[in-house]
């Protein structure tokens, strides 16, 4: 892969550095905030060679990359140099979600950051499970204990990884956060509550404050309800402290205040939710037995495409730490997993495309060896559709067996073949036999489904069929000495393009065009034809005349910030409208008190299908006054 070249057209197709706010990536992902997401053409980006997906979540616009995703996110920061760090708010309009939602949203968002020390602590472990069954390793040596700690350490202070990522969630100071953390898990404190619970005694804070009894280590919730409560902490400490002091009396209300609001109220609060939310789970495990296993393995893919599945880290982790294994969640991601990567491979096999060939093969040994789904999912199962059911009747299928034969989980390591140990049971010497055969029915039977079921192949195209393609003119050439005039949609003075103040418009990234600083806030259909895109905002309108001209009028800048207020459409997308209806109404001098710039970009965007388009008018226009000409 090219990746200056990959890197180059992505930046072009997201409108440009200067529509780029920030950029971050993950795993197999680029994540871009973006200035105004509805500039960017989706299908474009899609057909990037390169690109597997695009997918627009929490404010962020997500390029599916893979496992090259470092090497095109270090060539779009040579051309950008962007911020790396994501935005407190983005200017993107935010879905409102129910409590549960929200919820679940914040333990993901707050979990994925750690899950690396996680994993890499779980594989530790799985070495420690593997190495001495082939005689490598005494269980009684030092190398051992020593590896142990190692394995366990993320684990047992993971309460202070998820305190430094929840501060960058809610805003807190991060060492304020781990202190907090470090406090929950100091050894004193551990002795105290233990030897207390064990003699049936209550540890009185201040003598007549009773502090519960729980166990921090292995745990989640706890630590960031403290967090949580730590924002609002600061502010009282902050406000209350004079200004002389506050070098060293405020950092010690801060630690005097949270801290027994943390031992004495949010941690044992914690601790109860997070066993209730546990125990809802497995009510559902206990009533459907091993069926359960195969609906979890069956729905997972969609549960990961919503990114909740990091959520569901706190509660194996609080069953591995209560009972020493999991025997559900665990087993349902194993056959998913495993799922993805042999429908992957069948599209690899049965694929005519050289090239998707390539991508799918990849996928599949990522998702199979090292549990890396997200290829296969968004860039194989999830494009082509019909793989995606092959997968997940094959992952019930594989759920079904392992929930069938009592099936259990040591450890979190991502789900692979390379981790099957860690689903083997020291006193059953056939647990590995059922990790194995699960994972083999699970990729016989998606294998086979998905070659049943098949699917739409990928055409081939490489890059230069790709820029043919795109530059292909969207209407035919017009014939020598015709001409295509169109009118003003708005009322008002006529500017320049390129003296808007905006480098994505100005520079003609979009296409060539005028501009219009209103007078009144009603747009019209400058022609007869047809409303090919009313934004959901309201702030921008894509149409097409009936001679083949393609017209964005975008009202004013930045303006999908507003999230629809102040506009007022009066079409919809596939209407068909005559030159001179409404189209679109806003309020532009509540648009302009909230400190928007109302100039409105008319732009043909399909400029390229025409030898020419030019402006003819500068000045005072009204409605329906010619202000371009397209040759």
């Amino acid at each position: 892969m090219d990746y200056a070249s990959v890197a180059k057209k992505i930046l072009q197709r997201v409108g440009g550095k200067e529509n780029v706010i920030s950029l971050v990536h993950c795993m197999t992902r680029l994540r871009f905030t973006l200035k105004d997401e509805s500039i960017v053409d989706d299908e474009a980006v899609k057909k990037t060679k390169g690109v597997m997906g695009v997918m627009k979540k929490a404010g962020q616009y997500q390029i599916i990359i893979g496992n090259d995703v470092a090497n095109v996110f270090a060539e779009l920061n040579k051309l950008g140099n962007f911020s790396n760090e994501t935005p407190k708010s983005t200017p993107q309009k935010q879905e409102k979600k129910g409590i549960i939602s929200m919820l679940m949203d914040t333990i993901s968002g707050i979990m994925a950051p750690v899950i690396p020390a996680l994993i890499g602590a779980a594989m530790i472990k799985v070495l420690l499970t593997l190495l001495p069954m082939i005689g490598v390793l005494d269980t009684e040596g030092n190398t051992y204990n020593l590896l142990s700690v190692m394995g366990d350490g993320a684990f047992f202070f993971m309460p202070v990884l998820i305190a430094i990522s929840a501060s960058k969630k809610f805003g807190t100071n991060m060492y304020y956060a781990a202190s907090i953390a470090l406090i929950m898990l100091h050894p004193n404190f551990i002795s105290l509550m233990s030897n207390a619970n064990e003699a049936g005694e209550v540890v009185k804070f201040l003598g007549f404050i009773p502090v519960t009894y729980a166990s921090y280590s292995y745990s989640v919730i706890p630590i960031i309800l403290a967090v949580w409560s730590l924002k609002y902490v600061e502010k009282l400490a902050d406000k209350i402290t004079p200004v002389v002091t506050k070098n060293f009396l405020r950092p010690m209300l801060v630690v005097l205040i949270e801290a027994p609001i943390a031992l004495i109220v949010l941690g044992p609060l914690g601790a109860i939710l997070g066993n209730v939310l546990s125990d809802i789970v497995y009510f559902i495990h206990d009533q459907l037995g091993f069926i359960a296993i195969g609906l979890v393995a069956g729905i997972y893919p969609f549960v990961v495409m919503a990114g909740m599945h990091h959520a569901f880290t706190p509660i194996k982790l609080g069953m591995i730490a209560t009972t020493g294994y999991e025997n559900f969640i665990c087993i349902g991601e194993l056959c998913a997993n495993m799922a993805q990567g042999a429908a992957s491979l069948a599209v690899s096999l049965k694929s005519k495309n050289k090239d998707f060939k390539q991508v799918a093969g990849s996928s599949a040994f990522s998702a199979l060896v090292a549990g890396i789904t997200e290829p296969a999912l968004y860039g194989v199962t999830l494009r082509l559709k019909r793989p995606m059911l092959g997968a997940c009747i094959g992952a019930v299928a594989g759920g079904l067996f392992g929930g069938f034969f009592q099936m259990k989980c040591f450890g979190i390591a991502t789900p692979a073949i390379v981790t099957i140990v860690q689903y083997v049971e020291e006193d059953r010497a056939a647990s590995l036999l059922i990790a194995a055969l699960t994972i083999v029915i699970t990729i016989i039977v998606a294998f086979i489904a998905t070659m049943l079921i098949g699917f739409e192949d990928i055409v081939d195209e490489d890059d230069e069929d790709i820029l043919a393609e795109e530059a292909k003119p969207a209407a035919a050439p017009l014939p020598e000495g015709r001409e295509i005039r169109i009118s003003s949609p708005i009322q008002g003075e006529c500017i320049p393009l390129d003296q808007v103040k905006d480098a994505t418009f100005s520079q003609g990234i979009l296409g060539k065009g005028a501009a219009v600083i209103p007078e009144k806030g009603e747009v019209v259909a400058p022609f007869d034809g047809k409303i090919d895109m009313m934004f959901e905002t309201g702030h921008a309108v894509g149409m097409t005349s009936n001679d083949g001209v393609e017209l964005l009028i975008h009202v004013g800048m930045d303006t999908v910030n507003l999230e629809g207020k102040y506009f007022y459409p009066k079409k919809a997308s596939g209407d068909t409208v005559k030159k001179g209806e409404v189209i679109l109404e806003f309020d532009k001098d509540e648009i302009l008190k909230a400190g928007y710039d109302i100039t409105t970009p008319v732009i043909v965007s399909n400029t390229d299908a025409f030898a020419d388009v030019s402006a003819t008018s500068s000045g005072l226009v009204k409605e329906l006054d010619e202000i371009l000409i397209v040759r």
